[in-house]
């Protein structure tokens, strides 16, 4: 059997998500919070079935090294607004969920239907007003999926 398939959507409006590898989610301007919806689907419109993706972490980080001081700012939920417990470890998040979650690799039409092989996540990033952050700077932040 094949190993899982992930696949990243970013949400664009209340009901869709668009199949996406990055998208830009704002100027952070100190009154309000950015946070980006995501969908992480395993074996997406699979014909086939694929591995289930068990015991798995999320990592983020920041592309410069520089930019990782604002890792602390960042925050991981799951569906209803639940925090992910998260550590900071050598410029890197690590997001480990409360109980473990499964991600099913049957094969599947893309649709709510299969909830069982996709997982909501929102990350959201606030520094407050407070923080320093220089005008126009832009910032790459990657997530990604670590089995444990």
């Amino acid at each position: 059997m094949d190993k899982p398939k992930i696949s990243y959507f970013i949400q664009k409006d209340e009901t869709t998500y668009s199949k996406q590898d990055s998208a830009y989610i704002g100027t952070y301007t100190g009154t309000e919070e950015l946070s980006v919806n995501l969908r992480i689907w395993n074996n997406y419109r699979g014909t086939e079935d694929v591995e289930d993706l068990e015991n798995f972490n999320l990592v983020l980080y920041f592309l410069t090294e520089e930019d990782s001081a604002l890792l602390p700012y960042v925050t991981l939920s799951i569906t209803d607004d639940i925090e992910i417990p998260s550590v900071i470890e050598e410029n890197v998040l690590v997001a480990t969920f409360f109980n473990p979650i499964t991600l099913s690799g049957k094969k599947n039409t893309g649709s709510i239907d299969y909830a069982r092989n996709y997982v909501n996540i929102t990350i959201t990033f606030d520094a407050g007003a407070e923080a320093y952050l220089k005008d126009h700077d832009l910032k790459s932040m990657v997530l990604e999926i670590a089995e444990i």
